[in-house]
């Protein structure tokens, strides 16, 4: 009986899969349409510090860039999954927080491939800078980032606002947005 019920099932899955009953072409143009929508709504934008600038010396160097504005930096990388899942969580409140005058920065490393971070940015609005390995490295170990992502808020002076650098992870959404607004009203 159970070999009976194991084959009607295998033999199921075998018609319903069958090249029949894809969809016509003209049903799937749509879809890519509204990908190609969507990518064209985000505002992502390629940034680079030269090689020249040592590791250790990034964070000051995105301060001075940013110098009077209010930045949360992200640092992450493509194959980290909790990176990913933390940036649709910060995309909830991100619009709002945008608006307002935030701005977020998107920091990773070579362990990140090229090709990927390229596709993966096109779908994350904000500012994105790839570090060569030894940036990265040295600017782990200098802030002592144990592991990613994490996060670092610069006030409008350039100095840390908030950051989970030691601990590393998601804070949430809400410690991020009430950090961000305390430091627009300085």
């Amino acid at each position: 009986m159970k070999k009976s019920i194991l084959l009607f099932t295998l033999a199921a899955a075998l018609f319903t899969t069958s090249c029949a009953k894809k969809p016509a072409q003209p049903e799937a143009a749509p879809v890519v349409q509204n990908e190609q929508v969507a990518q064209e709504e985000v505002n992502s934008v390629v940034k680079t510090l030269p090689a020249s600038v040592a590791g250790k010396d990034v964070v000051s160097k995105l301060a001075e860039i940013y110098k009077g504005k209010v930045v949360l930096i992200d640092f992450w990388a493509t194959w980290c999954g909790p990176c990913r899942m933390a940036m649709k969580k910060i995309d909830e409140i991100k619009p709002e927080l945008e608006e307002k005058g935030c701005v977020f920065v998107y920091v990773t490393g070579e362990t990140s491939p090229l090709e990927t971070w390229t596709e993966m940015i096109a779908g994350i609005s904000g500012e994105h800078y790839r570090l060569t390995n030894e940036q990265w490295g040295t600017m782990c170990r200098s802030l002592n980032i144990p592991g990613i992502p994490s996060y670092l808020l610069l006030g409008k002076d350039g100095q840390t606002a908030y950051d989970n650098l030691s601990e590393g992870g998601y804070p949430g959404s809400e410690v991020l947005k009430n950090n961000i607004e305390v430091a627009l009203t300085k």
